[in-house]
């Protein structure tokens, strides 16, 4: 569970997410984007809904949620960026589908990535740093696959080759579907300072760093990021 601070960027407010708070409009989102396969892996069902109902304070894998809110509209949740452990961490997000292509999933997740390789982040009270982050997305999820890539993610072929988690899955249309997924790595820079996002505060001049803040020696990890959303 995340139990660290909160975060800002230039647009986006980031709180450790709360079940009382996000769950409802997170539930909502899964039930009516219409894109829960694609976020999940299974066809969706109303039982497979409900096992997302306290999904931003689970213990256990090293779960850190942060769930973001837009500046100018702090009652507005649009949706969340956050890690879990499996066998090495992986990055997670979901954005809501009328605040997708707006550069906000790419500038929250630089956020708590640049934290994370950074000073670190707080997880079930124990602080946590990181040296490389995973992600793996449903085969044909392109749209995340772009953002991926623009955080500086590389695919990941394992060995003994694509990774399948489902066999026969059937969809909408009664279709038997394998699941297979794609694999995505980024590895901190060797040179990685430890200067990362600001805490928020109240004062309004606290800002998250970005490439131009940063000392001109020593690479961070968002000086090696394209700076487009």
């Amino acid at each position: 569970m995340n139990t660290g601070k909160a975060l800002e960027t230039e647009r986006l407010l980031l709180l450790p997410g709360q079940n009382a708070r996000d769950n409802k409009p997170f539930l909502r989102m899964l039930r009516e984007d219409g894109d829960f396969y694609m976020f999940c892996g299974v066809k969706y069902s109303r039982w497979r809904l409900r096992r997302f109902a306290h999904y931003f304070e689970r213990t256990g894998h090293g779960e850190c949620i942060y769930s973001l809110l837009l500046k100018d509209e702090l009652e507005r949740f649009i949706g969340y960026v956050g890690f879990h452990r499996e066998d090495h961490y992986e990055l997670e997000f979901y954005i809501s589908k009328p605040y997708r292509n707006r550069g906000y999933c790419t500038e929250a997740a630089r956020a708590v990535i640049g934290q994370l390789f950074g000073e670190g982040l707080s997880v079930d009270g124990e602080p946590l740093t990181v040296d490389s982050l995973f992600s793996t997305i449903v085969e044909g999820n392109d749209p995340t696959a772009r953002v991926l890539k623009k955080l500086g993610f590389k695919r990941n072929i394992p060995k003994d080759g694509p990774i399948l988690i489902m066999v026969g899955h059937v969809t909408k249309t009664g279709k038997i579907l394998d699941t297979w997924v794609e694999e995505y790595i980024l590895e901190k820079p060797a040179q990685q300072e430890d200067r990362s996002v600001q805490p928020y505060t109240d004062n309004p001049s606290c800002r998250a760093f970005t490439g131009k803040d940063q000392a001109a020696s020593g690479q961070t990890y968002e000086q090696n990021l394209p700076r487009h959303n």
